[in-house]
């Protein structure tokens, strides 16, 4: 246990709201929106609490809390520095709160997350109040910048390691620490620190079962072209099998946890990692259900997914992308069609159900390649399907190679990510253009989904998993 400092730091963590649109069937039918809860806050509060800090996390939208009610929250919590998490998605509604957040408390503000990562240097010039973004991992910068204040009453961010600030009009950042290598050094989140039940998962019209979230590695080591993830560093590390499974004892024993979520980028990134995990659950018994998400070229050896099986994996949801090696070469994947087909067929062969998502509208994609995908979707013979269309989204190399003059202070990114024409920027990696997009997903969701065939297996999948949970 580290000594408590002088001067505790009251430090508020604020997960923006993202942009709803309205859903008349959801409306009708009372049926609730699934939320996550935000386990990087969740680890950034665990963190710097351990130290002797307070800390308090913000998550209105789960709780349908009114932002007047939230402001009026943390004006009484008093806060020296309030902190925000942000991607592309809700950044605009970020930057808003962040004005708002210096204009009412006019204490410290500071913003991390995928998309000031990204684009720090137009974030911080664009975000009227912001004082600083946080460079990759938040835990030990957001531990600096609280033993900054415990010593001296203050943050100088030249002391705060991965900080980027503006000081005397001048742009500057410091060395961004090295990324966490010990884990399991890590203390569970503080999901103390909110209502667990606001997160459970709801399924059409069915009542939610007690399921959660937890992240058992971080970074992908993955070139993908498309992929964001990359602004938070490529090193893979994970946390010891008993260190995952003793945070699933602990979400069973605390919360009467009956189903995990594994929220990893690739929880078979280590496929030896992921059979030990297996083991271990196995060997303990544990009474529940998870599902994941992994990649093809993991997933190659048919004794890790039968092991995944007896542990208790009910879904793996896998990207397979496209149905063309060239359009997958030009993604750098890594992987290939026939890779696709052999972890499919072992999922099939040991009956852990399986969804696969593809993108349309790649980087040389055109009609005949898009139906290639098509038809390969068809072939895997997955329970589900998603079709979306590609997000050039900031800090890949996408958004840098087409996007790049987007990087400004100044740039809507209200729209950024929609799937329909109101996207403020036209595709530029392929000739088809928005319209063509729109029509071929329309094609592969009618195709895939207008199957006889494939509507009973969907719905033999919504069945089955949904008991499970």
């Amino acid at each position: 246990m580290k000594p408590v400092p002088d001067k505790c730091m009251k430090i508020a963590l604020v997960n923006p709201p993202f942009p709803q649109p309205y859903n008349f069937i959801y409306e009708v039918l009372s049926i609730k929106e699934d939320y996550c809860f935000p386990l990087s806050l969740g680890y950034i509060a665990a963190y710097v609490r351990r130290a002797g800090h307070t800390v308090k996390i913000f998550d209105p939208e789960p709780c349908g809390m009114p932002l007047e009610v939230m402001w009026k929250n943390i004006e009484e919590f008093k806060p020296d520095l309030v902190g925000f998490t942000a991607v592309t998605p809700n950044f605009m509604e970020a930057r808003k709160l962040v004005a708002e957040a210096k204009r009412r408390l006019g204490c410290l503000v500071v913003m991390g997350g995928p998309h000031a990562n990204a684009l720090p240097r137009s974030t911080l010039q664009g975000t009227p109040g912001l004082d600083a973004v946080i460079l990759g991992e938040g835990e030990i910068p957001m531990l600096a910048a609280a033993g900054e204040f415990a010593a001296h009453g203050k943050v100088d961010f030249n002391r705060v390691p991965g900080a980027a600030f503006i000081e005397n009009w001048k742009y500057k950042e410091t060395p961004r620490p090295e990324p966490i290598a010990d884990l399991d050094g890590l203390p569970y989140p503080a999901r103390d620190l909110l209502d667990i039940n606001l997160y459970r998962q709801h399924r059409y019209i069915l009542p939610p079962s007690m399921n959660t979230t937890l992240i058992s590695s971080r970074g992908c080591p993955s070139q993908c072209t498309f992929c964001a993830n990359i602004t938070m560093g490529r090193r893979f590390r994970a946390h010891s099998p008993e260190y995952v499974v003793g945070e699933m004892e602990y979400l069973i024993k605390t919360y009467g946890a009956t189903h995990i979520k594994i929220l990893d980028d690739c929880f078979t990134a280590d496929p030896k990692r992921a059979c030990a995990i297996c083991d271990l659950m196995i060997a303990k018994k544990l009474n529940i259900t998870w599902d994941t998400a992994g990649r093809v070229n993991t997933m190659q050896d048919e004794s890790l997914v039968r092991k995944m099986k007896e542990a208790g994996c009910v879904n793996m949801h896998l990207g397979i992308e496209t149905g063309n090696q060239r359009i997958l070469d030009l993604m750098k994947k890594g992987t290939t069609l026939e890779m696709a087909e052999k972890c499919c067929a072992l999922l099939h062969k040991y009956g852990v159900v399986f969804s696969c998502s593809f993108i349309i509208g790649n980087e040389g994609d055109t009609e005949g390649t898009i139906n290639d995908t098509i038809a390969f979707a068809k072939k895997l013979k997955s329970a589900l399907a998603e079709f979306l269309i590609l997000i050039p989204f900031p800090g890949t190399p996408l958004f840098d190679k087409y996007y790049k003059e987007y990087d400004k202070p100044d740039t809507d990114w209200q729209h950024w990510h929609s799937q329909e024409l109101d996207r403020p920027e036209p595709p530029r990696q392929t000739a088809l253009t928005m319209e063509d997009l729109q029509r071929l997903q329309d094609r592969a969701k009618n195709k895939f989904y207008n199957d006889p065939v494939q509507f009973v297996r969907s719905l033999i999948f919504g069945v089955i998993y949904f008991k499970m949970r």
